[in-house]
C-alpha cells in the first residue's frame, strides 16, 4: 500500500511539472486512489501513510478538477483510527480556505458535510475548540446558499451539533440567519423520490435547529410572529409549531415582550379556524408558552408574566361566554382548558377568574342550550385539572403537593351536574352534559369523596336501568365501564348487585317483566359484560350468573333457553375480553367455573325421567364449550392434565361419582356419551368433550391405555350414529387428535393401514346405507384436514382419494363441498390458538398440489360430474391468500365463467366473490373477459330463474356494482346502455337486500364516464 501511494504522489507531482498533462487522467486517478481509501482495510496503513496522504490531498484542493475526489478521499481518511488531531485541523483549515463549496455539485458539497460530521462526532470536545470562531464561521460559508434537500437534511444536524459543542457568539446572527433563510419549507419530493426525503422531515430538521439554542429568540420571535399573520396554512401552521419547540428553549424572559403579539397572532387561529388541525396546533402553542412563562413568575404578583399574558386571554374568552351559546364560546372554552392545563399558577389564577361568574351565569340562566354551553365549558375545566394535577386510580407524575384550584368549588360542580343529570327536561344534551361532568368530577385525583362517587355510580346504574333515552344510556354505561378499570371495588359494590336484581330467577319472572317492562335480560347481561372484565369485578360476577343458572336450569324447559343462553354467553364474551387484555386470572376458572358447567351440562341427560330440561339445549352446549376453550388454551400443561383427566373419568370411564350434583341424586342412569346407541342428549354432550381434546397442548398426554385404539373407537362410533352432532363432534376430535399426536409421524400407519382403508371400504361399499357411507366421508374429510395442516403427504393423498369420489352419486357433492373443511379455517377446532398443528405455507402447498389435478379432473370428466369440479376449485381458491390467488388466476377464468352456468347456488355465489376480488385487485385480466362475463352476471340478477337465490343476485349485483369502480372506461363503454336497462328490473326485487344493492350498483353505471381510469 505504501509503495502504491509513493508511485501515485509522484506521478501526480510529475504531471504537474509537465505542461501537457491530461486533466481527466489526473481527476480518473484521484478518484482510483480515493475510491481505494473508501473500501481498504484500516490495517494495511501507517500512521505516517495517513499524514502524507491528508497532505497530499489538502495541497491538491486548489485543482479544481480533482476537488470532488479529493473531498471523498479526505472523509475516507477521517475515519480511520490513525487519522489525528493534527490532520483533522489540518483537513478542515484546508476545506474552509481553498474550496469554495458552493460552487461545485451537490456530491462534492454533500462529501463537505459528511466529513464536518465526521470530524465533529471525534474531536469537538477537544482540538476542534481550538479554532472553534473559524470553524463555525467557515461552515456558515459552506452552508450559504444550500438548495438540496439531501444536504439539507446532514446540515440541519450538523447545526444542532455545532450549537452544543462550540461558542458560537462571535457568529449568531450569521448562523441564525443561513438557517432561517429556509423558513417555511415549501419542499415538494417528486414522484418516485428514491431518497424518502420528504416536507415534514425539512420542517422538523430546521424547527430543530431553530430551537437548538436561546441566542436565537431575539432574532427568531419578531420572524416567526409575522410569518403568523400569512396567508398560507401550511406557513401558520409551520410557524406555531416552531413557536411551540423553541418556547421551552428561549426561556419566559424572551417570550415576555412578545406575549401581547403572541396572543393576538394564536387567537385568530383559534377564534376563526380554518380547520380543526390548526385550530388543535395554535391551542398547543398557546399551552407551551404559558408552561413557559409560568416558569418566570416572580414575587411582584401583578408583573408575573403569566398573570400579564393571562390578563387579556381571560377578558377576551369571558367577553365571549356572556353568550356561551353563541359560537365562539366553544374556543373560549379551549382556550382556557389549554392556559389552565400549563401549569398550577395559570390553572389558578384562570379558575379563580373564571369560575365564579360562570357559575353566576348557570344559576340565573333558565336556557337548556345556554345551561349547556356552560357545561361544556366546566367540562373543559375538569379536563385540563384531570392532566394536571393526575388521575384517579393512575400512578401520577405529578407533584402532590399541587391540588386542583376546583376544590373550592367542588359541592358547586356535584350540584349542577347531578341536577342537569336528573332533569326531565327534553334537551337530552343537558343531560349528557350531566353524566359526563360526574364521570369528569370521579376521574379528578383525590377530588371526590367515596360518598360522593358512590352516589355518582348509583345515578348511571339508574340511567342505565331505568332512562328509556339510549345514548343517554350508552354515555353511563360507557362511563360505568371506564370507572371499573380504576376502581373496581366500588363498581363491585354499588353497580353489580343493581344489575342482578333486575334479573329473573324463574320463567314467571321473565313474563312479569315484559307487564312492568323492565330492562330485558339480555339488557342487563350486554351492560355486565361491559364492566365485568377487571378480576375483581369477574370473580364477583362468576358467582351470580352461575347461581341464576342453578335456579332457572329446572325452571326452564329447552324451547324457552333465551335467557339461560344470555347468562352464559355473558361469561363467554367476558373471558374473551380477559383474553385478550391478557388477564392472568383465567387458569383459577378451570377449577371453579367449568366443571361446574360441565356438571350443569351432564346431570339432566342422566335423570330418570330423562326431562326437557333447558341444559340440554344445543346452544347453550355450544357456548358452554367456548367457554371450555378459552379457559383450556391459557391454562398450562400441568392444569391441563389434571382437567383432561376428569373430563376422560366422565366421558370414557362412563364415571360421574366425582361430579358433585350427581353425588347428591339417589338415583340416575349411566352416563355413556361415547356410545351410538345412548341418549341423544347424552350423544349431544361430545360436543364439550371434543372442545376439551382440541384445547390440549401436544404435551398433554391424553389418559388412554392406547391412543390408536382409543381414536379408532371414536370413528367407529362417528359412523354408527345417527347424531349429526354426536358425528360431528367426534370427527372433530380424531381429526385433533391425529393433528396433535402425530409427532415424528407415530400415527401415520395407523392412518395408512387401518383408518383410510376402512373408510374407503365403507364410501365405496353401494350396498351400505347411504347416511352410514356420508358418515364415513365426513369423517374422511376431517382427517384429510388435519394431515393437510401438518403438511403431512397422507394429506395430500387423502384429497386425490375426495377427488376420486366425486363421480360417486349424492356422495361427490359432498366430496366437493368438503374442500371447503380442508383448506378453510375454523373458529372452534384446529387453530393456532389451540395448538394445532398448522405448518407455514400450508394453504400455497394444497393450492400448488390441487389445483392442476382440479383443472385436469374438470376436462376430463363427464358432463354430471363437471361440476363437483368446480365446486372444489371454487372452495379452494376463496380460502387461500389473495397474492396467491392472483397470480396463478389467469389459466383458471375461462372454468371460474363456465361455473356461472352450472344450477348450484352456492357454486354460482361462490365464484362471484372470487370474480369481485379479481375486479378490483387485477382490473386487467378481468377486463380481458368482460364479454363474457357481464352478460352472465346480468342474467344471475334475474329472479325469474329458481337457481338465481336471492345470495347469488346480491353477490351478482355487487360484482356489477364493482366493475365501474376499478375498470377503464373503454372497457365498459359498450355494456353501459345494457346495464342500466336490465337493472331496472332488479329495482322491483322482492327482497329488501337486492334492491339495496341494485340502487348501489345502478348509481356506479350511471356515474361511469370517461374520466374513470383504472384503479
Amino acid at each position: 500500500m505504501d509503495r502504491l501511494i509513493s508511485t501515485y504522489i509522484l506521478a501526480q507531482t510529475d504531471s504537474q511539472e509537465q505542461a501537457d498533462a491530461a486533466i481527466e487522467d489526473i481527476v480518473k486517478a484521484t478518484a482510483l486512489l480515493s475510491t481505494t481509501l473508501a473500501t481498504l482495510d484500516q490495517s494495511k496503513v501507517n500512521a505516517s501513510a495517513v499524514t502524507v496522504l491528508v497532505e497530499f490531498y489538502c495541497d491538491r484542493l486548489t485543482d479544481q478538477a480533482c476537488v470532488p475526489e479529493l473531498l471523498k478521499g479526505l472523509l475516507a481518511l477521517s475515519k480511520f483510527d490513525k487519522f489525528t488531531s493534527v490532520d483533522c485541523i489540518k483537513s478542515v483549515k484546508a476545506i474552509l480556505a481553498l474550496v469554495n463549496v458552493q460552487t461545485y455539485q451537490q456530491t462534492a458539497r454533500h462529501y463537505v458535510f459528511l466529513f464536518f460530521e465526521s470530524v465533529i462526532k471525534r474531536y469537538s470536545q477537544t482540538d476542534l475548540k481550538a479554532i472553534s470562531s473559524d470553524f463555525v464561521f467557515g461552515f456558515i460559508q459552506c452552508l450559504d446558499g444550500e438548495k438540496d434537500p439531501r444536504n439539507l437534511m446532514l446540515a440541519f444536524t450538523l447545526i444542532k451539533n455545532i450549537i452544543q459543542e462550540f461558542d458560537i457568539a462571535q457568529h449568531v446572527e450569521d448562523l441564525f440567519e443561513v438557517t432561517f433563510c429556509y423558513f417555511p419549507i415549501t419542499f415538494r419530493p417528486p414522484p418516485d423520490d428514491p431518497y424518502g426525503i420528504t416536507s415534514e422531515h425539512l420542517k422538523v430538521g430546521l424547527r430543530d435547529c431553530l430551537a437548538a439554542t436561546p441566542y436565537f429568540a431575539k432574532f427568531a420571535l419578531p420572524l416567526l410572529l409575522e410569518k403568523l399573520s400569512s396567508s398560507s396554512g401550511s406557513a401558520k401552521k409551520d410557524s406555531m409549531e416552531t413557536i411551540a419547540a423553541c418556547a421551552p428553549v428561549y426561556g419566559s424572559s424572551a417570550l415576555t415582550p412578545y406575549a401581547e403579539e403572541l396572543w393576538s397572532g394564536l387567537q385568530n387561529e383559534i377564534f376563526h379556524a380554518t380547520g380543526d388541525e390548526l385550530e388543535q396546533v395554535a391551542l398547543n402553542t398557546l399551552q407551551v408558552i404559558t408552561t413557559e412563562l409560568s416558569m418566570g413568575v416572580s414575587l411582584g404578583g401583578s408583573n408575573d408574566p403569566v398573570e400579564k399574558f393571562l390578563r387579556p386571554i381571560i377578558s377576551d374568552c369571558m367577553t365571549q361566554l356572556q353568550k356561551p351559546e353563541m359560537k365562539l364560546a366553544k374556543p373560549s372554552g379551549k382556550i382556557l382548558k389549554a392556559c389552565a392545563m400549563a401549569s398550577d399558577p395559570a390553572c389558578t389564577a384562570i379558575t379563580l377568574a373564571t369560575i365564579p361568574t360562570l357559575l353566576s351565569q348557570y344559576t340565573s340562566s333558565d336556557q337548556s342550550t345556554r345551561k349547556k354551553a356552560l357545561l361544556d365549558v366546566l367540562l373543559d375545566f375538569l379536563e385540563a385539572s384531570k392532566v394536571l394535577y393526575g388521575s384517579a386510580g393512575k400512578p401520577t407524575e405529578h407533584d402532590t403537593d399541587f391540588v386542583t384550584p376546583l376544590l373550592t368549588f367542588k359541592d358547586r360542580f356535584f350540584e349542577l351536574f347531578t341536577n342537569a343529570l336528573l332533569s326531565s327536561n327534553e334537551y337530552n344534551a343537558l343531560r349528557l352534559a350531566g353524566v359526563k361532568g360526574l364521570h369528569g368530577m370521579i376521574l379528578l385525583r383525590e377530588f371526590l369523596s367515596e360518598t360522593e362517587i358512590s352516589y355518582a355510580i348509583q345515578y348511571f346504574v339508574r340511567i342505565i336501568l331505568e332512562d328509556p333515552d339510549v345514548e343517554l344510556q350508552e354515555t353511563a354505561l360507557s362511563s360505568l365501564s371506564s370507572l371499573a378499570l380504576i376502581m373496581p371495588g366500588v363498581v363491585r359494590s354499588m353497580a353489580l348487585p343493581s344489575f342482578f336484581e333486575m334479573l329473573p330467577t324463574s320463567q314467571n319472572d321473565m313474563d312479569v317483566d315484559t307487564v312492568v317492562q323492565k330492562k330485558s335480560p339480555e339488557y342487563i347481561l350486554n351492560a355486565v359484560t361491559k364492566i365485568g372484565a377487571e378480576p375483581t369485578l369477574f370473580a364477583d360476577v362468576v358467582p351470580q350468573i352461575l347461581e341464576k343458572l342453578d335456579l332457572v336450569a329446572n325452571d326452564f324447559s329447552s324451547t324457552h333457553a333465551t335467557y339461560p343462553i344470555a347468562l352464559l354467553t355473558t361469561l363467554l364474551v367476558l373471558l374473551r375480553s380477559k383474553a385478550a387484555q391478557g388477564h392472568s386470572d383465567l387458569p383459577q376458572y378451570l377449577d371453579n367455573l367449568v366443571p361446574r358447567l360441565i356438571g350443569l351440562c351432564i346431570y339432566p341427560t342422566v335423570s330418570l325421567d330423562d326431562g326437557d330440561s333447558v341444559m340440554k339445549n344445543s346452544e347453550i352446549l355450544e357456548v358452554v364449550a367456548g367457554i371450555t376453550r378459552v379457559v383450556m388454551i391459557h391454562v398450562d400443561t400441568r392444569a391441563q392434565q389434571e382437567f383432561v383427566k376428569a373430563i376422560f373419568r366422565f366421558f370414557v370411564s362412563e364415571d360421574l361419582s366425582t361430579l358433585a350434583m350427581i353425588k347428591d341424586t339417589a338415583q340416575h342412569v349411566t352416563f355413556t356419551p361415547l356410545r351410538h346407541d345412548s341418549r341423544v342428549s347424552q350423544q349431544n354432550t361430545c360436543v364439550l368433550f371434543s372442545t376439551v381434546i382440541d384445547g390440549c397442548r401436544q404435551q398433554t398426554v391424553l389418559p388412554v391405555d392406547n391412543l390408536q385404539q382409543f381414536t379408532g373407537s371414536l370413528v367407529d362410533v362417528a359412523i354408527k350414529t345417527s347424531n349429526v352432532t354426536q358425528r360431528t363432534a367426534l370427527s372433530k376430535a380424531v381429526a385433533t387428535i391425529l393433528n396433535k399426536y402425530n409427532k415424528g409421524g407415530v400415527m401415520e400407519n395407523f392412518i395408512g393401514q387401518t383408518l383410510i382403508p376402512e373408510l374407503h371400504n365403507i364410501i365405496r361399499q353401494e350396498q351400505a346405507a347411504f347416511e352410514t357411507r356420508e358418515a364415513a366421508l365426513i369423517m374422511y374429510t376431517w382427517i384429510t384436514k388435519a394431515m393437510v395442516l401438518s403438511t403431512s403427504t397422507i394429506g395430500y393423498d387423502m384429497t386425490g382419494e375426495l377427488m376420486s369420489i366425486f363421480s360417486v352419486p349424492r356422495l361427490g357433492k359432498i366430496a366437493a363441498d368438503g374442500f371447503n373443511l380442508v383448506i378453510g379455517e375454523q373458529r372452534d377446532v384446529l387453530t393456532k390458538e389451540s395448538f394445532a398443528v398448522l405448518r407455514l405455507l400450508y394453504k400455497q402447498r394444497f393450492f400448488n398440489h390441487c389445483v392442476p389435478v382440479l383443472v385436469k379432473g374438470f376436462e376430463s370428466s363427464a358432463d354430471e360430474v363437471r361440476h363437483n369440479f368446480l365446486i372444489a376449485l371454487s372452495h379452494v381458491l376463496r380460502n387461500i391468500p389473495k397474492q396467491v390467488l392472483l397470480t396463478e388466476l389467469p389459466p383458471l377464468l375461462p372454468m371460474l365463467v363456465h361455473s356461472l352456468s352450472f344450477p348450484d347456488p352456492e357454486l354460482k355465489a361462490s365464484t362471484i366473490e372470487t370474480f369481485q376480488i379479481i375486479t378490483k385487485d387485477a382490473p386487467d385480466l378481468m377486463a380481458e373477459h368482460l364479454s363474457t362475463l357481464t352478460p352472465l352476471l346480468i342474467s344471475l340478477t334475474s329472479a325469474k330463474d329458481p337457481a338465481n337465490t336471492m345470495k347469488v343476485r346480491s353477490a351478482a349485483l355487487k360484482c356489477l356494482g364493482a366493475q365501474p369502480k376499478s375498470l377503464p372506461f373503454t372497457a365498459l363503454r359498450p355494456y353501459k346502455a345494457q346495464v342500466l336497462k336490465e337493472l331496472e328490473k332488479c329495482l322491483d326485487d322482492c327482497k329488501r337486500v337486492v334492491r339495496r344493492e341494485a340502487v348501489e350498483c345502478r348509481s356506479q353505471w350511471f356515474t361511469l364516464n370517461g374520466s374513470i381510469a383504472s384503479a
